[in-house]
């Protein structure tokens, strides 16, 4: 059979899906048209045809960056407003960090780390942004969490809180985003330590801590929301 011929729409759509990982490994300065347009299986000059230039391109996939971003929002949904809450969003989080390469916005997270690197202009947007985007839930929920008795001594700001969650996470995804877990780990415990430091951290009474941890299973229904579909990974591996 023939090869069916893509549309503008869906040529335009898969040089921007090549264009990400290939962003997300090199970088915008780092990253070549003729890898992307290779990466596309299309020409440079058809690429050029689509976006006049690196940066119109770059920006494209930056658009697609914050949708996979407003994806895992509506995903993670706003947590009960308790201690057990509050914990929940920290397993929440760093079980999503655990997947690694095959959460679904892990290359957007590579191109935040680079963008640290580099100039961090990018980086600085996404942040501000995420944190918009979760400090209000965050906040309501420590607030419960100190009305419930589950935090009875000085917090961190909240600001800050969200910050340092967001930070291990990050690299905790990060490590994973190779064939081999960069980093070593006592991968057995990862996610139950990650927890522990973070609620230690915030102020959690150990009791309340304890218990959540022995009732805690490493992977909820839910998190597969969070996790690329095996189409989406197919995609990412050919770019």
């Amino acid at each position: 059979m023939p090869a069916t011929r893509l549309s503008s729409a869906g040529r335009r759509a898969s040089i921007i899906a090549a264009a990400r990982a290939v962003f997300a490994r090199h970088g915008l300065e780092g990253a070549r048209t003729q890898q992307i347009a290779r990466a596309a299986g299309v020409s440079e000059a058809l690429l050029f045809r689509h976006f006049p230039t690196k940066t119109h391109l770059y920006r494209a996939v930056l658009r697609e960056v914050i949708i996979d971003q407003n994806r895992v929002m509506r995903s993670f949904g706003e947590a009960e407003a308790s201690t057990e809450g509050l914990l929940e969003i920290l397993r929440r989080t760093f079980s999503y960090a655990m997947a690694g390469m095959h959460a679904i916005n892990a290359e957007g997270l590579r191109m935040v780390v680079g963008s640290l690197a580099g100039d961090g202009g990018y980086a600085r947007l996404v942040y501000r942004r995420a944190l918009r985007m979760t400090l209000p839930n965050l906040g309501k929920v420590v607030e419960a969490a100190k009305a419930d008795g589950g935090i009875a001594r000085e917090t961190l700001s909240i600001t800050n809180a969200g910050a340092f969650i967001e930070h291990i996470s990050t690299i905790m995804m990060m490590a994973r985003c190779h064939d081999k877990v960069a980093i070593p780990y006592d991968e057995d415990r990862a996610l139950h330590d990650a927890v522990l430091f973070c609620a230690r951290g915030l102020g959690v009474e150990e009791a309340r801590i304890q218990r959540f941890l022995k009732q805690m299973n490493p992977t909820e229904p839910g998190d597969a929301l969070f996790v690329k579909r095996p189409k989406e990974i197919a995609s990412s591996d050919a770019g």
